[in-house]
């Protein structure tokens, strides 16, 4: 049975590791710079909406949420196109402060959302007003900072968990969601993509990515391996990427030709057990 397109997001959201994505830079402060602004295209800006737009494009759902940096604009589209809410809905975008901040709706109950975004702070951390990381967080339904929600159509027709008892996309309000883990692998990884990516990005022009989705699993695993930099998952399969990939190789006792940094079978699929994707 195919994961729900909803169900999809959200596992992708949670895969995420919280951990500060930005670097501090002596008498400035945090710099805005993270893989996250240059998925999006544009980097050193303040980034929380532009998570949530990664988050979206990295599964295949950009079409359904419009590319835009600012949290008042993502409201106004919603608003115009009969798609707001006073009430959360998984996978929604939350609109904090009346446009000051945005992150993604991945639970609620009766009296809290639970939310997770980037361009924020670790619960109960102090930095000035700047967001630096990707955090996940739990506001009151009822605080004033909760502005409302903008609750975007899945292209497959399933409603998401919803609050909402009369969510414009069909769905039952239930009383509460909670993420619970993904629907069994959370990402299939095509090896044929991967390779393709593997030979065109690194001739191609800094940061290109052939098969951005099919990248992404796998270099965030060779991160949490300790193989590649943070900085350097960014889906494009560059040779940063290839170096790291052969350092795993070499981990799984390959060498010569067998280590070159060009994912195999065996290879990708023990990197895939390891961290949660399968492998076609």
């Amino acid at each position: 049975m195919t994961t729900p397109q909803w169900k999809q997001l959200t596992d992708h959201v949670m895969s995420i590791p919280e951990r500060v994505y930005e670097t501090w830079v002596s008498g400035e402060g945090w710099d805005n710079r993270t893989r996250f602004g240059q998925e999006y295209g544009e980097d050193g800006v303040s980034w929380c909406a532009i998570f949530d737009w990664d988050m979206f494009h990295d599964v295949g759902l950009d079409a359904i949420v419009p590319k835009v940096d600012n949290v008042s604009a993502i409201a106004a589209h919603a608003k115009a196109n009969g798609q707001w809410s006073e009430y959360p809905s998984v996978g929604a975008e939350v609109d904090f402060g009346d446009g000051a901040h945005t992150e993604i709706v991945v639970g609620f109950d009766a009296a809290n959302v639970y939310t997770k975004g980037g361009n924020s702070i670790q619960s109960g951390a102090v930095d000035n007003g700047q967001g630096n990381g990707v955090w996940s967080h739990a506001h009151a339904r009822t605080s004033t900072y909760v502005t409302g929600y903008f609750a975007p159509r899945f292209p497959d027709g399933q409603c998401p968990p919803t609050a909402d008892p009369h969510d414009y996309r069909g769905g039952t309000a239930v009383a509460s969601w909670r993420w619970s883990g993904p629907s069994g692998p959370a990402v299939t990884v095509s090896l044929a993509n991967v390779i393709d990516s593997a030979h065109r990005d690194g001739p191609a022009p800094q940061g290109s990515a052939a098969h951005r989705a099919d990248v992404l699993p796998v270099e965030q695993a060779l991160e949490s391996e300790g193989l590649l930099p943070a900085q350097r998952v960014d889906g494009s399969f560059g040779t940063d990427t290839v170096t790291a990939y052969a350092a795993w190789q070499r981990r799984l006792g390959f060498s010569g030709a067998d280590a070159n940094g060009i994912p195999g079978q065996a290879s990708l699929t023990t990197l895939g057990s390891k961290h949660g994707f399968s492998v076609s």
